[in-house]
């Protein structure tokens, strides 16, 4: 055996400091961005409020969020609460920060991969999960935003990500989803237990045992014992990793407003995010002799991470204000009408609209609030895929599951619609989609079949 040295060049994609504090910053929803700048003000001396930008802005943002309000909608006013002796108890409480379940699965990824086109495609899967962590975005959808029509790559990928922690994440059905948590679950009777979740999942669900045992060939106690099992399996693979939301108080990052002339209005909600500035005795100090290459050194790093953090503040005020802006624009009709006017939208559309990437645009939506004229929404709310084309143009997917759900509330319970009746209904409407399509919507929306809504 012999040891040799050998030089090899290779390509990797690395974030300059400013770049990842830029993302991390344009990631936090507004109540996180105050408590990751009270961090950094401890943290760096050359950091300090500048008091009398903080005074004049203060009452600029109250006198603007108050004129702007007084036009808002009945009963939905945002009004400061009143000042109380345990305010000064809950400042001294320390405040815990939670890993959100896109942050781990970030790193899981991370653990798995090095290629930057395979991590850029992982970050827009991980990206693109629902509330219960399922995937509702196609792979051919996920191959085009990031930039490839590799498809094999991109089911690899997605593989990859369902194997991670929590077992079913990233699943397109509820079917994928049981079936991706079987091996970790279960041992002798996972044959069994498989069959019944890809082919008799719909008896399995209305319990009709006996029809599942005479179609697989088991006895009744094997499958009882199956459906046992299968019903300790997670349906929602996001629900335990998610934050307790019973008491959540959400801060709006944005207000959308009407006046009286029929305006709409954007107000970017600064609301306990000081202006910043460097401090100047600090920069007084670089230019004294006496100083050591230490302090220098010291001095130096402290003053470019500052400018690097009021920086990335700024930026994130300005994409966010950029994303909403075209928000409004797109969606006027629906801030005027409802939910049934809702336009379809992607992350495609507005990242060319405002010349930034689709990763960018899907890190500014996360978590982001905006309080409207029809509501308090999270943005992410105003992006869906169109279902079909009418002379007034193409339906929000949205639009349709809304109107089902008005349907199924005002049904006569004694005779339940059932989706092709509600399919026919739309067809009046103009409105092209399929009964499968219906009964799609009708699952995502929680709503039983007809025949077990029949009082």
């Amino acid at each position: 055996m012999k040891i040799n040295t050998s030089l090899q060049q290779s390509q990797k994609q690395l974030f300059a400091p400013a770049m990842q504090q830029s993302i991390e910053m344009l990631l936090l929803p507004l109540v996180e961005l105050n408590m990751s700048i009270d961090q950094e003000l401890q943290n760096n001396p050359l950091l300090e409020i500048d008091e009398e930008k903080l005074k004049s802005s203060q009452e600029h943002q109250k006198d603007e969020l108050a004129a702007l309000l007084a036009y808002s909608r009945h009963g939905r006013h945002f009004s400061p609460r009143e000042h109380s002796a345990d305010d000064e108890i809950l400042e001294d409480k320390p405040i815990k920060m939670e890993v959100t379940l896109e942050e781990q699965l970030l790193q899981q990824l991370r653990m798995e991969l090095s290629d930057p086109l395979e991590i850029k495609i992982g970050e827009f899967i991980i990206g693109s999960l629902d509330e219960d962590g399922y995937l509702k975005v196609t792979c051919e959808e996920i191959a085009q935003a990031a930039g490839t029509d590799d498809l094999v790559r991109v089911e690899y990928i997605l593989k990859i990500i369902q194997n991670l922690e929590p077992a079913g994440i990233a699943s397109r059905s509820l079917k994928e989803c049981l079936l991706s948590q079987v091996k970790a679950r279960c041992n002798g009777n996972s044959g069994l237990i498989r069959k019944i979740i890809e082919g008799h999942l719909d008896a399995l669900g209305r319990k009709k045992y006996q029809d599942i045992a005479r179609n697989s060939g088991a006895s009744l106690d094997a499958v009882k014992e199956a459906a046992k099992a299968i019903a300790a399996f997670e349906p929602k693979p996001a629900r335990n990793y998610r934050p307790i939301k019973a008491s959540l108080y959400i801060k709006p990052d944005m207000f959308i407003t009407k006046d009286d002339e029929g305006d709409f209005h954007i107000l970017i909600n600064n609301d306990g995010v000081p202006p910043l500035r460097v401090n100047a005795h600090y920069q007084k100090m670089l230019l004294k002799e006496n100083l050591n290459r230490e302090e220098k050194n010291f001095i130096r790093e402290k003053l470019k991470n500052a400018l690097y953090f009021m920086k990335s503040i700024e930026q994130r005020g300005r994409t966010i204000e950029r994303i909403t802006q075209y928000i409004l624009e797109k969606q006027r009709e629906f801030f005027e009408k409802g939910h049934m006017f809702l336009a379809p939208m992607s992350l495609k559309d507005i990242a060319q609209s405002i010349e930034r990437n689709e990763s960018t645009i899907s890190r500014a939506i996360a978590n982001k609030y905006v309080d409207t004229p029809q509501g308090l929404y999270p943005l992410k709310f105003f992006f869906s895929q169109g279902v079909s084309e009418t002379e007034n143009g193409a339906v929000a997917s949205r639009s349709i599951k809304e109107e089902i759900k008005e349907l199924v509330d005002a049904e006569n319970k004694s005779e339940p619609l059932s989706d092709q009746t509600i399919q026919e209904y739309f067809k009046h409407k103009d409105i092209c989609i399929s009964r499968r399509t219906v009964s799609k919507y009708r699952q995502n929306l929680r709503i039983l079949p007809s025949y077990l809504r029949k009082n």
